[in-house]
């Protein structure tokens, strides 16, 4: 009857103590080695071509329980190529790297163009983790591989001479 007893017991408690160890676990990874990837972030490719820079926002969407970075595409004079959308994702904070895969919708037609996948990576700054560089490889007809840096923005721009500004500022892209 006692073994019962402690069975009883040992159940409820075995779970409330895995509880409190996910929870501490957690509130020390957050606390100790945080991550800051929500924001506004830029992209710029430094291969030459005719939309070296993209802009866009990670978030978490509470809906979907998953971090998504949507954003935008731009020819270099700032007039928007193509929307990307977060369509799953995974967040691997041991290997600080950011898994997404997108769907495109190009801005001139509105057709939905193509599916792709991205890696952000992330380096330590100022005691936080933060994206720095990155790449995605889309089923844009003659696109494949292109690696990226990312930098942080305070907003997103809402006019194609703000975007070419934030380009050639903030991004490095050259004068032409």
């Amino acid at each position: 009857m006692s073994d019962y007893f402690f069975l009883a017991l040992g159940i409820p408690a075995g779970i409330a103590s895995n509880i409190l160890y996910q929870y501490l676990r957690s509130f020390a990874s957050r606390r100790f080695d945080p991550v800051a990837m929500k924001g506004y972030w830029g992209e710029y490719i430094s291969e030459p071509g005719e939309r070296q820079c993209s802009i866009g926002e990670i978030r978490y969407d509470l809906r979907r329980s998953m971090w998504v970075f949507d954003g935008t595409n731009y020819h270099n004079d700032g007039r928007p190529f193509c929307h990307w959308v977060t369509l799953a994702s995974y967040f691997d904070k041991t290997k600080r790297e950011f898994y997404y895969t997108f769907s495109n919708t190009l801005a001139e037609t509105g057709q939905t163009g193509y599916i792709g996948f991205g890696v952000l990576r992330f380096r330590r700054h100022e005691g936080k983790w933060v994206p720095d560089r990155g790449f995605f490889i889309s089923g844009n007809e003659g696109e494949s591989y292109r690696s990226h840096s990312v930098v942080r923005l305070d907003r997103i721009p809402t006019t194609p001479q703000e975007t070419r500004a934030v380009f050639h500022a903030r991004l490095g892209l050259p004068e032409t």
